[in-house]
């Protein structure tokens, strides 16, 4: 009996480990900032697909509510915006968001994302808004996707995504090869 299970789980094993079109795809962090203890991370990671490179920014969980209040229920979806297909296209989209936060308050950019479940393949492309915003004397990011009514956003401070991007453009200057 013990020999039979034996077979059934390593058969089953087997199957799983060689399965096509998992919901899992390989990614390569590029590099993550932890907000609030790693209660947040924001991260740049490659995510390869065939014989090209696409890099992704990942803001992270958001929260569903409107442009004031925020409750964070939703622990699985997360937004993931396309930055390009090289690095130097993933600096340059990093920066054109940081900008925004140096812009006064409200300015809005427009750009894709998808909110998705594990990795951006699992969603479809929907439009992202990336706003300033002021709060005392912070500057802060938000990052919303505007679904039937109400607001699913994330907010990141200027610092944070500032440490974001330094840790790209060290990550490019250790692997200057790399696209």
């Amino acid at each position: 009996m013990k020999r039979l299970v034996s077979i059934v789980l390593v058969l089953a094993w087997t199957v799983t480990a060689f399965a096509q079109g998992s919901i899992l795809k390989q990614t390569l962090d590029i590099a993550e900032v932890e907000i609030n203890d790693g209660d947040v991370t924001i991260s740049v990671f490659n995510m390869p697909e065939e014989d090209q490179n696409q890099y992704y920014l990942c803001v992270g969980t958001l929260g569903i509510g409107n442009d004031v209040v925020q409750l964070q229920i939703d622990p699985v979806f997360q937004l993931f915006i396309p930055l390009g297909s090289t690095l130097e296209e993933a600096q340059a989209k990093l920066e054109e968001f940081k900008a925004v936060a140096k812009e006064p308050s409200g300015t809005v950019l427009e750009t894709v994302g998808c909110l998705a479940l594990a990795n951006p393949s699992t969603g479809e492309p929907e439009p992202v808004y990336v706003t300033s915003r002021r709060f005392f004397l912070q500057r802060i990011l938000e990052f919303s996707v505007q679904r039937n009514g109400y607001v699913r956003a994330t907010h990141i401070t200027r610092g944070e995504f500032g440490s974001l991007l330094t840790g790209v453009k060290l990550y490019r200057k250790i692997h200057p090869k790399e696209q």
